[in-house]
C-alpha cells in the first residue's frame, strides 16, 4: 500500500542518513506516511546482497527480556552490513549515536554491545525503513542546533533481511526517539 509521505518524511528522503553513506541507497515508494525506505547496495561492487553482524546475547531462564523467550538470541546494536561479494560495508546503525536520540540526547535505552560482535548466520538482502513522525519545523531546527542534516533525527530504524538463499529472515526494529 503506498501513501504520500508527511512534510517531515519528504524532506528526510532527499537525502540518506549519514549513517548509510557507506551504502548504495534506492529510495522506494512509501509505505507509510511517516516512512522513508531504502534498498541498500554496495558502495564498492553494487551487489545486493550482505552478512549482517551484532552482539548477541542468549536471554536467560527466566528471560528478563518482554517476548523473549529463554535461550532465544538477541542481536543488539550497532549493527554492520558487509557486502558478501567484495566484502566492502561498515556501521549502519548504532543506538547510541545514530537517530534522534543518539545525536540529541546522547543514546538511547537499548542494551547496546561492546564485545564479541557476529554474523547473524545467512546472506540478505537489505532494505532499511525510517520513520519521521514529527513536525517539519521541529526537525529543522532541532537539526540546525545538533548541526546535522535532517534525515539524521529518524523517530525509528529498521532493517529488514530477506535471506538470499532460503533460510529466516530477520529484521531489526529500534525506536530512536
Amino acid at each position: 500500500m503506498s501513501s504520500k509521505r508527511n512534510e517531515a518524511a519528504a524532506a528526510a528522503a532527499r537525502q540518506p542518513p549519514t549513517c548509510l553513506a557507506g551504502f548504495s541507497t534506492s529510495l522506494l515508494p512509501p509505505h507509510h506516511e511517516v516512512s522513508v525506505d531504502y534498498e541498500v547496495r554496495c558502495k564498492t561492487c553494487g551487489d545486493e546482497h550482505f552478512h549482517i553482524s551484532g552482539f548477541p546475547i542468549v536471554a536467560p531462564d527466566p528471560s528478563p527480556y518482554f517476548a523473549i523467550a529463554p535461550g532465544e538470541t538477541i542481536w543488539r546494536p550497532a549493527h554492520s552490513l558487509r557486502c558478501a561479494h567484495c566484502g566492502a560495508g561498515g556501521r549502519v546503525f548504532d543506538a547510541r549515536t545514530s537517530g534522534y536520540d543518539g545525536v540529541l540526547n546522547g543514546g538511547c535505552s537499548y542494551e547496546s554491545g561492546e564485545t564479541d560482535e557476529q554474523d547473524v548466520e545467512g546472506l540478505f538482502k537489505i532494505t532499511i525503513a525510517l520513520a519521521y513522525n514529527v513536525e517539519l519545523s521541529e526537525l529543522l531546527e532541532a537539526a540546525q542546533e545538533a548541526e546535522v542534516g535532517i534525515a539524521d533525527l529518524f523517530d525509528s530504524f529498521t532493517i529488514s533481511g530477506e535471506p538470499v538463499n532460503g533460510g529466516r529472515s530477520i529484521e531489526l526494529d529500534y525506536e530512536c526517539a
